[in-house]
């Protein structure tokens, strides 16, 4: 069996529905660090309801989105 992996992580998705954030491509580092703190809560979040009801991978979700992030944005670069 081949496993498949999914991409919680949308740019486009995450600007439609944060457009209260600035773009990420703003310099400023507190804006940038800020905007991917919010890109890995939100993917950590989704991670966590496909493993609904089960608690107690919230470390394993944080550190799967940060990195997921951190390669969707180096792709872009």
């Amino acid at each position: 069996m081949t496993e498949t992996t999914i991409y919680l992580f949308d740019p486009q998705l995450a600007a439609r529905h944060s457009p209260h954030l600035p773009d990420a491509s703003c310099t400023h580092p507190d804006v940038e660090r800020a905007w991917r703190e919010k890109q890995i809560r939100d993917a950590a979040y989704f991670r966590s309801l496909r493993r609904a009801p089960f608690a107690g991978n919230e470390l394993e979700d944080w550190l799967a989105a940060e990195q997921e992030i951190d390669d969707a944005c180096a792709t872009r670069l």
